[in-house]
């Protein structure tokens, strides 16, 4: 086996990475948001569309003391609903075992 080559004098510089500075993290933490973002679309978005639905129209259809009995409060808050639709999807889905290969 030959003799390995003694590295210590070798100085690597990456100059790009330093011209990115602040503004390169931003961009970069800003691409990283829109995937986080477009998964949670992928992932709740019938989910997010059915709650902000029940929102705007629960009041128009239930009154203040059945959202207070509900609810515990005269306005729907929105992530009860939202919880609610994400478990009535899981629900629904478990009752059609055919779905899950799709």
């Amino acid at each position: 086996m030959p003799p390995s080559r003694d590295y210590e004098d070798v100085k690597v510089r990456v100059a790009h990475v330093r011209s990115l500075g602040v503004v390169g993290a931003f961009l970069a933490l800003m691409t990283m948001l829109a995937a986080v973002g477009f998964g949670f679309l992928l992932l709740f978005g019938k989910a997010l569309l059915a709650a902000a639905l029940v929102k705007l129209l629960w009041p128009a259809v239930f009154s203040v003391e059945f959202t207070q009995w509900v609810f515990g409060s005269e306005s729907v808050p929105f992530y009860k609903v939202f919880l609610l639709m994400i478990l009535g999807s899981v629900v629904a889905k478990m009752l059609r075992p055919a779905a899950w290969g799709r």
